[in-house]
């Protein structure tokens, strides 16, 4: 689908897209710009409940072992070297 854009910067999302993606008038988007691509988020807002289930939903998880440390530390490394050159 092709949309333009008006002198003002705005743009219409057809409605296919808006029904897909569950936008209503209001919503909040998230604006980003990523490797060439516009990027349009619906901004969700953390309720206390959500906030709650995100925390309790972490302790769930698995303990991190030396290995995994070390796996993290080779990664950051590996981006620093990248980033270096």
């Amino acid at each position: 689908m092709i949309t333009s854009l008006s002198t003002k910067g705005q743009a219409v999302i057809p409605e296919t897209i808006r029904d897909q993606a569950r936008l209503h008038p209001g919503d909040k988007l998230e604006v980003g710009y990523v490797n060439g691509l516009v990027i349009l988020r619906k901004r969700v807002e953390l309720t206390p409940a959500k906030a709650r289930s995100l925390i309790l939903s972490g302790r769930e998880l698995p303990e991190a072992t030396a290995k995994d440390e070390a796996e993290v530390q080779d990664a950051i490394d590996t981006v620093r070297r990248r980033r270096s050159r």
